[in-house]
């Protein structure tokens, strides 16, 4: 007797095997369609913004997209200036921009032709303010930092040996970067009268900006929020960064005398003392013009070519509506850390009328 097994009979594992895959493929290739689709059909809000209004920022898109679908938001982190950059020379277009310094808007865009006799931006809006510190990880055991804590150190002292290694931002990219050059000058200024430059000095000797590479040599990144897993795994042991910064990633931080942390609007003609270059120690042979200290003051606004300028008024109504979001996240809102009922803008008259409600002339622009 014999027993015929018809090929079906024989291949029907297989043939239910390569219906399953057929059928889990096709369910990919659906879902990724439909979410292809979907993505597609939102309108694409480019924001640029400083490393530092990360997190900030992410909280604005994240209320703003839940209650309006539509929008799909694609916030991206740069220091300050890199992040204008983006628009005026890599011909990149954003609806919004977000700088950790105002004035960088004043001179980069607002200063800046886009080549058809307009301006790269006509305003600022100055929305919140900020302060330096020195972040480190308790954990970790950074040397010396019993003696920071209790004062028998001067930070400055700390720094400067070459069993320490702290971070630092490009001055050339960032205004973190910049910013801490100002500390480091201004602590000459209030410390020893600024008679021998001895703390700027100790803080260059270990840069790699003027060639060293012993022990402790300065760590530097294109911006402030770029070296935080370095402090964290230890590998520096320092770094100066905004207080808000420190808080959002739950770092501990020395607080520095407000004559150095750029935190007081009374110190704003000390603060005026120091000059600081910006030249990188990254990229080489760029740099930007000195700049003077002043206080730490935000700025945003809508570049003259954003694709969407209906869509980014409404937005940022949004975000000068809702300054709990700042003070959520370690920053004062310029309007009340400033005492002010308003936010400061270099011309309410350029303002889009939706916005100029909230704003008044910036008593010092």
């Amino acid at each position: 007797m014999s027993l015929k097994i018809s090929w079906l009979e024989r291949h029907w594992v297989k043939i239910a095997a390569i219906g399953i895959i057929v059928a889990v493929v096709g369910s990919i290739i659906g879902i990724s369609s439909y979410i292809f689709i979907q993505s597609s059909t939102k309108l694409h809000f480019q924001v640029f913004h400083a490393g530092s209004l990360t997190i900030p920022f992410g909280s604005y898109a994240t209320i703003w997209m839940a209650s309006h679908p539509e929008y799909l938001i694609d916030n991206e982190a740069y220091g300050s200036a890199t992040a204008i950059r983006q628009i005026t020379e890599n011909g990149r277009l954003a609806d919004l921009l977000g700088s950790a310094d105002y004035t960088l808007i004043k001179t980069m865009m607002m200063g800046v032709d886009m080549g058809n006799g307009q301006k790269y931006a006509d305003w600022y809006i100055i929305t919140s303010t900020n302060s330096m510190a020195l972040a480190y990880v308790e954990a970790n055991n950074p040397p010396h930092l019993s003696e920071l804590k209790t004062g028998t150190k001067k930070w400055y002292h700390v720094l400067n040996g070459t069993d320490v290694t702290f971070g630092r931002a490009d001055p050339y990219q960032d205004p973190c970067g910049y910013r801490t050059l100002m500390v480091w000058g201004l602590a000459d200024d209030y410390y020893i009268n600024n008679t021998s430059n001895e703390i700027n000095g100790s803080m260059f000797a270990k840069d790699p900006l003027v060639g060293y590479g012993g022990p402790g040599a300065t760590v530097v990144k294109g911006k402030e929020v770029d070296l935080i897993s370095s402090l964290q795994a230890g590998e520096i042991d320092y770094l100066f960064i905004y207080t808000s910064v420190a808080v959002q990633q739950s770092l501990n931080y020395l607080e520095f005398d407000d004559h150095l942390d750029l935190s007081n609007a009374t110190l704003k003609e000390f603060y005026a003392n120091c000059t600081v270059h910006r030249e990188s120690p990254l990229i080489p042979g760029a740099k930007a013009s000195d700049i003077t200290a002043a206080p730490i003051e935000y700025g945003i606004t809508i570049p003259n070519n954003a694709p969407h300028p209906v869509q980014a008024i409404a937005y940022v109504e949004f975000i000068l509506q809702n300054p709990q979001i700042w003070i959520q996240n370690g920053q004062d809102p310029y309007s009340t850390g400033a005492s002010l009922s308003k936010y400061p803008t270099n011309n309410v008259a350029l303002l889009p009328s939706q916005l100029q409600p909230y704003c008044i002339d910036n008593p010092s622009p």
